[in-house]
Formats: structure tokens, C-alpha cells, sequence
């Protein structure tokens, strides 16, 4: 270290006492008000943060170091009455002491000194009343306390000689003692001083090392910069982490357009040139990380970090930039910061290009440059956006710096990248649907695009743009020029294997949402190829299956085939093998909606119709092939609210619902056998079974039927059988018999014996044996006529009708009240005889 061994230290009180007396010569003069009140302002406002002297005395300490040849170090000891500060830089000098006793500066900014407006020392006085200042000799402080009236004294420029300076003191160190002026600053002052990262001093040069001791606690954490290895990367260290960055720097000259600017004349007139720099953050595995660029606050340094200054850049920038008092922003308006970013904007330039050969970055530089843009802002308005974001922006648009799949180079909007898997895109071109040169212009819907390389990563922005399949599906004029190739049902086969082979799930989904999109997928796309060349929506094409030989139903289908759209016959009569037809039409059929015509479909859609009775009556010989055809293929699996015509043994044809069963039918009730009891009843022709037919064939030809609208029993059938038996059976033992059921008498019959005793039979007709219930006014009738009153009960309808009579059912002991039920066993023993 460098000591002024000509100074002695008397000399050194003198300078002190000197620089003392001509302060106060000026004691009461205007001069005099105005430093207290500009010193007042410069501590009290211009500074906004308590921790803001760190920062100054680093740089303070940057300064003191310019030329050394030793490594610059810097101790931080806080506790909860004060913070000591020290460095092993060069010593004060008297104009350093005249200097920090003043408002000005003593740097010299165009021999590479950092601080030029001579106030930042000031910042300690947001803290203290009373720090200080100890170096090779020059032990003084500024007290507020030390006034009678401290608000009518410029003290915090008025040194005063301390005769005894702290014993904790190493004279071979500049040091600075500054006591609290309040207790809780200890507090705040230890937050602030663990947000201090090794990006702190990014861009100094003498400073090698940062330690902070927090004596209350006994924690200590070190900041250091190890150093720059032959690639231009620098290593940082805070305690065991390093982190790395890759550095680039330029010297420029100052522009004379820049020089004449009136603050660039105030504060670097003979500056003549400077360096601007800019640092990349590295991961552990040496790539570009830009997410964890770690420079401190917004990442605009000038020399240091500026507190409020944000470039919207994810890399710290550094240049000589003219700050505002107290560090905290960036004068966004000089033209001397305009010039100073404009070459920032080269360097970058500079570092893309570097890039682009580096055999890693060269994927990943995109993301670093990559901008948080904010909009109303000065400091993006009037600089950081128009200065700095758009050039860059241009530059990465016009120029070729994305990499491509086939190693060569394009500008982003040239470029796409293909989302399928890499089998998936391997596929695409073994199996002859594309050309490998030609699937980025296919995917991407222009002539002149690439596919970008795999390794490149995306902008979170401006991302790459993303192709997959939809959009070949979505590309209505290349689909259909595909369609006009002679190959056209190999190339569309090939296209469906290929979807059928990679499914597509899209975004994450849970399992059974997965399935369900990739069921649905292809529904609403034209991209099934017909037989007559025309793409359509799979649920707009038919594919015929299963045929049944038979010259009926086969000009039946081919009627059918004749008005839809048919799946162009290449599809699948041009497959490999079997195996790859029924691939494909499972994955026609299953995912795109294609509508399978089998003989099934063939049948409800073109056969079915012609014997519904919606349809006009078919000749005898028609609805017999027509209904056989039917029976055969579709069963019962018709809809059961549909009616048919049927042939009937009375060779007429008749709606389903008018006609029944006939015996050769084996129906559950035979109908047939005593038809004269119902009226108007049709029985079904034979002809439908021809001949013989096992019980198996009737039931499922009655299964048919019944679903086209047969039914086992004629609408009231019971009711009139019953009351024709009985009418004809009264007969034999009655001289008059009269119907008189639409008299609401109580009764259905009012008979005349031979010895003329009149009697009022009600009739009940039943299939099956069961109780028999008499209505309310049936039961009045009972209890009125009694004896003469009866209840006739036909059973066994329609096959074995016996007629029984029961006499006075309201008898005790015969029907039972409350309405009037007989039962079985009364009933069944009054049969008649």
C-alpha cells in the first residue's frame, strides 16, 4: 500500500483544522444557508434507501484500488450500535479529505474513476449523525452532536479531528465507523445487506472480495469473484455457490455529438472513450440460463447496480451511464445514455454472432433476449424500449439466427417446429407420405419454411411456431391436391395408418379424458377421400362390409351405395395384407366417423323402409322376399313403434296391427282355432316359414313380429269372445236372449227362461283362472235382483272357452264385499252344464 510518508501526523491534524477554518470563514453567509440546506436535501431525500452507503462506499473503494496491483478487499461488521466498513485501497490523500468535506468530487472519471458527482458519502448521513473516517493518519468525523444549533451548521462537511480513533482500528486499512442514529437500523440494515449478491460487483475490476460479519449473530458470508478463464467466462462466488457468466466487452469512442451534449460536458468532457459490457448468466452444465441471470435489481449497472433501473433485459448491461443523485435511477434523457445503449446494442449484435458458432448456445441464445417490456415507464419510453428492445428485436427478425433441423440457418418467421414425437416424424417419411424436404412446407402451409432444430429453445412471447398433424388436417388445398394424384387412395391409406399407429392426446389429460379426445378427434375434418375423388367428414362416408349374397339384397345395396358417399375402394382393396385393410377401416370406422354399411344398415335403409305401412302397399311377392330378408338380418332389432305390412291366409295385406298369430305360428294363445267368437279377424300366410320350421325359427320369426307390430291378442278380444260364447251358449237353455251391455244396467244380458222368469246375467271373459271383481254398480245390481242375477264367467279364452254360472253372488258365503269379488274356487264350481 502506498502511505504519504512525507505527511506526518500533525500535518495530517492541520489538514483537518485547515480545511475546518476555511469551511467556517463563511459562517453566516448566504453561501453558508445554502450548504445546510443543500446537504440537508442530499441526506435526507436525494438518498431513498438506508443501505444505499454500501454501495457508495464500494465504489469508493473501486476507486481507491484504480492502478493497484493487489486484489481489492472489503469487510462489512455490523452490530446493533454501528457498522464499520473497510478496504484495503489506496489511502486518503489531503484532496481526497477536501474532497469528501465538500460538495464536488475529486474523481476523475476519463482515468477510469466511477464517481463523479462528489455526494455519495452523504448517503452514510441517512443512518448516522456522527461517522468516522480513519486512513493512513486522517482520523476524523462529522458530528452532529457536536453543534449547539446542528440546523443552522453545514456539519456534515465540517471534519473534526478525533484524537483517539476506535482501538478496533487497522491502520493499514481505510476505515469508516458509522454508529445508528436509531437502534432498528441494525435490522434492516442485515436484510439489506443478505440481499447483496456476488453479482454486486459484475462489473468492477479491483475488487476481488466482499465479506459482511454480523458480529450480534456471529454470521459471515463472503462474496468473491475467482476470475475470467480463457473463454472470456467469469466465476462468482457467494460462500460455496458459484455462479458463472459469459462476458463481453468493447471499448468505444466518444462521439463529438456526444461530447457537446451539455451533461456529457458538465461531467465527461475529456472523456474520449469507454467500455460497455454485458454478461450472460451459465448454469451448472455451462448453458445459458437467462431465468437466472442474477443481476441485482433491474439489471442496469454503472459500475455498480442502479437500484431502480430496469432495462428489461434478462442479462446486466454496464456502461458509464449518468446516473441521478443517490444511484437509485438512470438519466434516461441524455444523450450521452442514448449513445452509451445504442452500443450496448452492438455488443449484443456482436454477442448473437458469437453465439451462433458456439456448438451449445447456438440453440439457446433466443430466450436471452427475450425483453420484459413496460409500457409507461420513462425509462422504457424514452430509452431502454426504442434504444435497446426494438433494435434487438429487428435485428433477431431480419437476420437468419435461428438454426434449423437441416443445420443451416433462417430468420424465425421462416421456421416451424413439428410437436409429433420422433417416431411419429420418422414415420412420416418411411412410409412415402412426405418427402423429407418438403414436410416444413407442408406442415407450415408455405413454400420457403424449415423446420427449426429440436435443440433450439422457445421465447415464452414469441415462441417458434408449433405445427403438428391439424395442421395438415386444417390444409383443405394441399389435402385436395393430394386427392388428385393418381396414388391418391395409397397416399390417404397411408395417411390414416400413420394417425391410427400415433394417437394423439394433445395437452395432459387425465386417462379417460384422453381416450375421449383422441375418439373424437377427427370427426369434423374433410379428409376421407371418396370414391368419386371428393374429401369428406368421416360421418358423410360409407364403407360397405359384409355383403350378403343374395340378388335381392344385393340390388338392394347397390341402390343404397348409389345415394351416398362411398370410401374410395383403393383404401382398402390396395392394402399389403388383411392385417392393414382391417387396420384401417378400424381406425375409419372408430376415429373419423366413418358409417360402416353392412348388411345391417343396408337393410334398415333401403329393405325395412319398403314394408313399412308408411311406405305403399308391395305386391304379395315383395313384401314376402322383403320381409324374409329382414327377418333374417336385422331379427328384432327393429324399432318397436314401427308398423309393417303383412300378407294374411286370406292372400290380402294388412297393416301389422290388424292381424294375429296363426297356429302354424305356435303363438302363445291360438286365436285361430275359434276365430267365429271375435269378429273380423286376419290371420298371418304360412308363407312367411315355408312349411316346416322348428321352434326356434317361429319364435325368433314371433319375436320379429311382434316388433313390427303384431300382437298376440286382438284389441278387446277377450271381452267379445266372451260374450259371443256366451250369448250362443244361453241360447240352447234360454227363449230370449237379449244383449243389453251398452245399457249401464249392471249387467251385460237379460235372459228369458222357458217358464218365463226373466234373469240378468253379467259376463266375464278370462284367459287365465283368477277372481273375478264386479264393478260398483255391478254389485248394486247383485244386492237389487238377487237370485235372478248371475255372473257368468267364460274361461280357457280362446282355446278351451267353458262357461260357468254363479247365482247371487251378493249371497253370503258366495262374493265378498266391499267390491265384489268371486273368487276361483266359487266360480269354478258353477260350471254350466
Amino acid at each position: 500500500m502506498e502511505v504519504d510518508t512525507t505527511t506526518n501526523h500533525v500535518n495530517r491534524k492541520n489538514v483537518i483544522e485547515d480545511i475546518r477554518s476555511d469551511i467556517e470563514v463563511s459562517t453566516g453567509t448566504r453561501t453558508w444557508q445554502d450548504n445546510v440546506s443543500a446537504l440537508k436535501l442530499i441526506s435526507e431525500v436525494v438518498f431513498t434507501r438506508s443501505s444505499g452507503f454500501v454501495l457508495e462506499l464500494i465504489q469508493n473503494a473501486e476507486d481507491a484500488g484504480l492502478g493497484l496491483n493487489s486484489p481489492g478487499t472489503f469487510e462489512i461488521r455490523v452490530n446493533k450500535d454501528r457498522v464499520r466498513v473497510s478496504h484495503n485501497g489506496r489511502p486518503f490523500s489531503k484532496q481526497d479529505v477536501s474532497a469528501i468535506c465538500s460538495i464536488r468530487s475529486s474523481k476523475k472519471p476519463e482515468q477510469g474513476t466511477l464517481g463523479y458527482l462528489g455526494i455519495g458519502f452523504k448517503s452514510v448521513f441517512k443512518i448516522s449523525d456522527c461517522p468516522v473516517i480513519c486512513s493512513d493518519g486522517f482520523q476524523f468525523k462529522f458530528d452532529k452532536n457536536y453543534w449547539d444549533d446542528p440546523t443552522k451548521n453545514p456539519w456534515q462537511v465540517i471534519p473534526i479531528w478525533v484524537d483517539d480513533p476506535p482501538k478496533e482500528i487497522d491502520a493499514e486499512l481505510t476505515t469508516f465507523i458509522i454508529p445508528y442514529r436509531e437502534k432498528a437500523y441494525y435490522s434492516s440494515l442485515v436484510g439489506e445487506l443478505e440481499k447483496l449478491s456476488s453479482e454486486l460487483y459484475l462489473f468492477l475490476r479491483w475488487l476481488r472480495k466482499i465479506v459482511v460479519i454480523d458480529e450480534v449473530s456471529g454470521r459471515s458470508w463472503t462474496l468473491e469473484t475467482i476470475g475470467e478463464d480463457e473463454d472470456g467466462i467469469t466465476t462468482l462466488k457467494h460462500d460455496n455457490e458459484e455462479v458463472r457468466f459469459k462476458f463481453f466487452r468493447r471499448t468505444v469512442k466518444v462521439p463529438n455529438s456526444v461530447k457537446q451534449d451539455r451533461l456529457a460536458q458538465d461531467y465527461r468532457a475529456n472523456v474520449t472513450k469507454r467500455e460497455v459490457a454485458i454478461a450472460f448468466a451459465l448454469d451448472e452444465e455451462g448453458n445459458l440460463a437467462p431465468s437466472e441471470a442474477g443481476a441485482m435489481y433491474g439489471g442496469v449497472y454503472s459500475f455498480l447496480p442502479l437500484g431502480e433501473a430496469r432495462s428489461g433485459a434478462k442479462f446486466p448491461i454496464q456502461a458509464d451511464f449518468l446516473v441521478q443523485p443517490g444511484r437509485d435511477a438512470i438519466n434516461y434523457e441524455t444523450k450521452w445514455n442514448h449513445w452509451l445503449v445504442g452500443e450496448v446494442v452492438d455488443l449484443c449484435k456482436e454477442a448473437i454472432e458469437y453465439f451462433k458458432n458456439h456448438d451449445r448456445w447456438k440453440y439457446q441464445f433466443f430466450p436471452v433476449f427475450e425483453f420484459k417490456k413496460s409500457e409507461g415507464l420513462e425509462s422504457y419510453d424514452e430509452l431502454f424500449g426504442p434504444k435497446l428492445i426494438e433494435p434487438i428485436e429487428k435485428f433477431l427478425e431480419e437476420n437468419d439466427c435461428v438454426p434449423t433441423k437441416d443445420n443451416g440457418w433462417a430468420r424465425p418467421e421462416q421456421v416451424v417446429r413439428l410437436t409429433e414425437d420422433d417416431e411419429a416424424i420418422d414415420d412420416l417419411v418411411d412410409m412415402g407420405l412426405f418427402l423429407e424436404d418438403e414436410m416444413a412446407s407442408a406442415f407450415g402451409g408455405r413454400q420457403e419454411l424449415k423446420f427449426v432444430h429440436p435443440k433450439v429453445l422457445d421465447c415464452e412471447s414469441k415462441p417458434i411456431k408449433k405445427v403438428d398433424r391439424w395442421n395438415i388436417l386444417h390444409d383443405q388445398k394441399f389435402l385436395e391436391n393430394k386427392s388428385n394424384t393418381p396414388d391418391a387412395g395409397d397416399w390417404f391409406r397411408s395417411l390414416y395408418l400413420w394417425l391410427n399407429s400415433h394417437p394423439f392426446y394433445g395437452e395432459p389429460y387425465s386417462y379417460y379424458r384422453r381416450i375421449r379426445r383422441n375418439t373424437m378427434a377427427y370427426h369434423n375434418y374433410n379428409f376421407i377421400l371418396t370414391s368419386d375423388g371428393k374429401l369428406l367428414r368421416g360421418g358423410d362416408v360409407s364403407l360397405m362390409v359384409r355383403i350378403l349374397v343374395d340378388p335381392i339384397f344385393m340390388e338392394m345395396a347397390n341402390k343404397l351405395k348409389s345415394s351416398k358417399a362411398m370410401l374410395h375402394p383403393d383404401i382398402l382393396s390396395r392394402a399389403v395384407d388383411e392385417d392393414e385393410s382391417k387396420e384401417v377401416r378400424g381406425f375409419l370406422t372408430g376415429l373419423t366417423g366413418v358409417q360402416v354399411l353392412d348388411e345391417k344398415k343396408v337393410c334398415k335403409e333401403a329393405i325395412l323402409p319398403k314394408i313399412l305401412v308408411d311406405a305403399p302397399k308391395p305386391s304379395q311377392k315383395e313384401l314376402l322376399d322383403y320381409t324374409i330378408l329382414c327377418q333374417k338380418i336385422l331379427g328384432n332389432e327393429i324399432d318397436e313403434e314401427l308398423e309393417i305390412w303383412i300378407l294374411t291366409k286370406q292372400k290380402s295385406v294388412k297393416a301389422s296391427k290388424e292381424v294375429l298369430f296363426p297356429k302354424e305360428f305356435q303363438p302363445e294363445h291360438d286365436w285361430e282355432t275359434n276365430k267365429q267368437f271375435v269378429s273380423g279377424l286376419s290371420f298371418i300366410s304360412p308363407r312367411y316359414i315355408k312349411g316346416k320350421a322348428d321352434s326356434d325359427q317361429l319364435r325368433t320369426w314371433r319375436e320379429f313380429l311382434k316388433a313390427g307390430g303384431v300382437k298376440d291378442s286382438p284389441d278387446n278380444g277377450v271381452e267379445e269372445f266372451a260374450m259371443s260364447f256366451a250369448k250362443g251358449t244361453l241360447k240352447t237353455k234360454y227363449q230370449k236372449v237379449e244383449v243389453v251391455d251398452k245399457r249401464n244396467f249392471g249387467y251385460d244380458i237379460e235372459a228369458v227362461a222357458k217358464d218365463g222368469r226373466k234373469v240378468q246375467i253379467e259376463v266375464k271373459g278370462k284367459s287365465s283362472d283368477v277372481d273375478v271383481e264386479l264393478t260398483e254398480n255391478e254389485t248394486e245390481a247383485a244386492d237389487r235382483f238377487q237370485e235372478t242375477y248371475y255372473v257368468c264367467v267364460i274361461s280357457s279364452i280362446p282355446e278351451n272357452p267353458t262357461m260357468h254360472m254363479v247365482q247371487n253372488p251378493a249371497k253370503p258365503g258366495v262374493g265378498k264385499k266391499d267390491k265384489l269379488t268371486i273368487p276361483v274356487n266359487i266360480w269354478r264350481s258353477a260350471r254350466w252344464t
